[in-house]
């Protein structure tokens, strides 16, 4: 038994004095000895960060549609409602567009529950959660998912760029063809087009056709096109 214990407490001093012989200070958590776990939850697998959700308070805006608004894809998604005092810049989500756009219309006196927030642009919007218009009412629920999923529809399409859709921020995006055809495009490869492609310059799209979502409406018809090679000036580009 002395015999273990005298090799132990040789391997302990061992340890302590290695560290000085190659000139490196000894680990604090070696040097103090295991610290006792601080105050407070544990963040971990057994002990996850608290969650900062909690209870939206909700409330209620009566008034009448001035317009219907759309995204940056023309899939409706919104409206603008008039207070009398002010105007309430509606967005709800957009599988609740085909259901809304089949009950209410500019002009339409309707009731919106739901609350405010600030989107990441800074905008000021009101969520819906739940409209009114007359006896209908048409509250927010998830969408029905497809039995199977669509199969991509490979296009390939050549037109003259009209235009390039900007972010909030100005940088470009996607493009819009002469026809109203969408190109969509990662945001460092739109940076691109934007010099190899100006607006007048004709080019040829390899991609995938883009079919609205479930409950979806188009304020305005438009082919969405996602690329996946660009042709210009007689170059094509892999786009990634």
């Amino acid at each position: 038994m002395k015999t273990k214990q005298l090799i132990s407490t040789s391997a302990f001093i061992l340890l302590l004095t290695l560290p000085q012989l190659y000139g490196q200070a000894l680990p604090q958590h070696l040097a103090r000895g295991p610290v006792p776990p601080g105050p407070g939850p544990r963040k971990g697998p057994e002990h996850p960060a608290p969650d900062r959700g909690g209870m939206i308070p909700l409330t209620t805006v009566s008034g009448t549609i001035q317009q219907l608004t759309g995204n940056d894809d023309s899939i409706l998604n919104g409206f603008v409602l008039g207070t009398g005092s002010s105007t309430v810049a509606v967005r709800f989500s957009a599988h609740m567009g085909q259901s809304i756009n089949g009950s209410v219309k500019t002009g339409s006196s309707v009731t919106a529950t739901g609350f405010s927030e600030v989107t990441p642009e800074g905008e000021s919007i009101f969520r819906l959660v739940t409209l009114t218009a007359g006896k209908t009412t048409i509250t927010d629920a998830p969408p029905t998912p497809p039995a199977t999923p669509a199969t991509p529809n490979i296009v390939t399409i050549q037109g003259k760029v009209a235009d390039f859709q900007l972010t909030k921020q100005g940088r470009p995006k996607a493009l819009l063809l002469a026809d109203g055809t969408l190109i969509k495009v990662p945001p460092h490869a739109a940076d691109q087009l934007v010099n190899m492609a100006p607006k007048g310059s004709t080019i040829s799209v390899n991609g995938y056709s883009r079919p609205l979502g479930d409950g979806q409406v188009q304020l305005q018809k438009r082919s969405i096109i996602e690329a996946t090679q660009v042709s210009v000036n007689g170059q094509t580009f892999l786009v990634r």
